[in-house]
């Protein structure tokens, strides 16, 4: 059950003659299909600090230090137009740090699982139509958490853009969330174990006793020549360290790639994962160890996952978990259908459908 769109069905009922349209058909319903625009293939750079790139045996696996894993979630949904052509997004957010006791089960302690909902618009547009205005003013008034999609930028009108702008703060609401339960780790772990990312390291809490794990590749940082040594990684092979240039700053983590499984027969990226440290010496010092540690955790494979060469056993239980605790996308569009009847409910003039605008 989705509390907001609950609130927003109540709140639709006190607006006589509200005309209300949601769009539940969206392509991109699953928060696995990548849409979002760090998914997009990008060229950066990187620094070698003196070293090479080719590849380098770590040796068998074994089992290491992890404990805890982090996984994060999000399920963006309509969009839904209320009394203007202005699109408004429904987007739910969620993350979790997962431990594994020594009995090897994974449990959530306290604390360590938050959400977030909230409607996602783009204020600058909305500022065109007086009907809009009035609308996010209702919204606002009604309690419900609103999030301006424009985040001080000049919004592009149109409508694709709108969408992309939308789902592209819904993705920073679930980095804020991840980087939320990570700082709370770092204050209370007292070095007990390490954490296990899913995705890139933030910035600001790469730390010691942390790693992340990123299975997408949109993001590449060697010219091609050197590409291709890193595609041609044998299993348990990593490369050789080197520090992420994004848009011209280094990133304080090191990284380097590994591959898990082998792709014989398969795509060029499968079995293969980009990892992350923080940056002092000694992780640098622990590039082998990690990537040991990282070839442990293969087993049980996480099928039936289509990722299942790229992610770890816990990182799948975080998921799994979060799903469990998420409203599944047949209620949310149930609910977001639900909104036009409210809207029908409060008057005969409500249609369920948007008035041409000029």
């Amino acid at each position: 059950m989705s509390e907001l769109l609950k609130a927003l069905a109540d709140h639709l009922r006190t607006q006589p003659g509200a005309r209300v349209r949601v769009v539940t058909s969206d392509a991109a319903r699953d928060e696995d299909v990548a849409m979002l625009a760090g998914s997009e293939p990008s060229r950066q750079d990187h620094d070698l600090e003196g070293r090479k790139i080719d590849a380098v045996p770590v040796g068998g696996p074994s089992l290491g230090a992890f404990r805890a894993f982090l996984d994060g979630m999000q399920r963006p949904r309509g969009p839904i137009y209320i009394d203007s052509p202005v699109p408004i997004t429904y987007g739910y957010v969620a993350a979790a740090i997962r431990t594994r006791g020594e009995d090897r089960r994974m449990c959530t302690l306290s604390g360590a699982w938050e959400y977030r909902e909230a409607l996602y618009l783009s204020r600058s547009v909305c500022d065109y139509y007086d009907d809009s205005r009035a609308v996010v003013a209702g919204l606002t008034g009604a309690g419900l958490r609103v999030e301006d999609t424009d985040r001080g930028a000049v919004a592009i009108e149109h409508p694709l853009a709108l969408a992309q702008a939308a789902r592209d703060a819904i993705s920073t609401a679930r980095g804020a969330i991840e980087e939320s339960l990570i700082a709370r780790w770092v204050a209370e772990s007292h070095g007990d174990g390490w954490l296990l990312v899913d995705g890139s390291l933030p910035d600001r809490y790469a730390a010691s006793y942390m790693v992340g794990v990123t299975k997408s590749h949109g993001t590449q940082y060697f010219p091609w020549e050197d590409q291709q040594k890193l595609l041609a990684l044998e299993v348990g092979e990593r490369s050789g360290v080197f520090i992420p240039i994004i848009k011209g700053r280094k990133r304080p983590v090191y990284s380097w790639y590994l591959r898990l499984h082998p792709n014989d027969g398969r795509d060029v990226y499968f079995g293969l994962v980009r990892v992350e440290v923080a940056r002092n010496p000694e992780m640098l010092d622990m590039a082998d160890d990690v990537s040991r540690w990282l070839l442990a955790e293969r087993s049980p494979l996480s099928l039936p996952d289509s990722r299942w060469d790229k992610m770890i056993y816990p990182i799948r239980d975080c998921e799994q978990y979060l799903k469990s605790r998420a409203p599944s996308h047949a209620m949310l569009d149930a609910m977001l259908l639900r909104l036009t009847s409210a809207s029908r409910m409060t008057g005969s003039r409500g249609t369920g459908r948007l008035r041409k605008w000029t």
